[in-house]
């Protein structure tokens, strides 16, 4: 997952606008590459990367090591009992596909309960499209986290779905790069 945060927190980053957000939660952030690559460019931000307590560990040296320990605080937990509170955008990269509905479902409504009003809930993964799924790419990751973890790569109305079982609405989908995509929810 590292060397995939690195090749895609560019991709990201370049298609989609931070600047709104003050305190950005990275959900599962691993050590931290993608929210200090948000934090690089939106220098009005600050930012929470919360890991299981292992991972946040190496993510506080991560994030020490490129210059973002004042702007960035590393919090320790399972996204399946609760996030850090306060943030008005929750990423989420390559979390989702791999739980299914239920368990995914269980850690938006976390992140519903910590979210501001006004706060975006960031799902980034692939979107499968349903035309041309039986060769598309996602469709073979998609087979593999069923056989891995149980979890599965999802259509835009399956995202949409999960969103609103969560109490989220999606407004829209930013393509970031052929395989992800920034899937955008605002609080219901």
């Amino acid at each position: 997952m590292t060397g995939y945060t690195a090749a895609t927190s560019a991709a990201v980053v370049a298609a989609y606008d931070f600047a709104p957000f003050s305190r950005i939660v990275d959900v599962g952030g691993g050590s931290g590459a993608l929210l200090a690559a948000i934090l690089h460019k939106n220098q009005q931000a600050t930012g929470v990367t919360f890991d299981l307590p292992p991972v946040a560990e190496r993510a506080r040296q991560f994030l020490a090591a490129r210059g973002m320990a004042t702007r960035c605080e590393v919090a320790g937990g399972d996204f399946f009992q609760s996030v850090p509170a306060g943030g008005d955008a929750y990423t989420m990269k390559m979390i989702v596909h791999d739980w299914n509905d239920e368990r995914s479902i269980a850690i938006l409504k976390n992140v519903r309960r910590a979210i501001r009003p006004d706060g975006k809930a960031l799902i980034i993964e692939a979107v499968i499209d349903p035309q041309t799924a039986a060769g598309a790419p996602g469709k073979l990751l998609d087979v593999n986290m069923l056989v891995m973890t149980g979890g599965r790569e999802r259509t835009a109305d399956e995202f949409a779905a999960l969103y609103r079982a969560a109490g989220f609405e999606l407004t829209r989908i930013v393509s970031a790069n052929p395989t992800v995509n920034v899937i955008e929810g605002k609080p219901v």
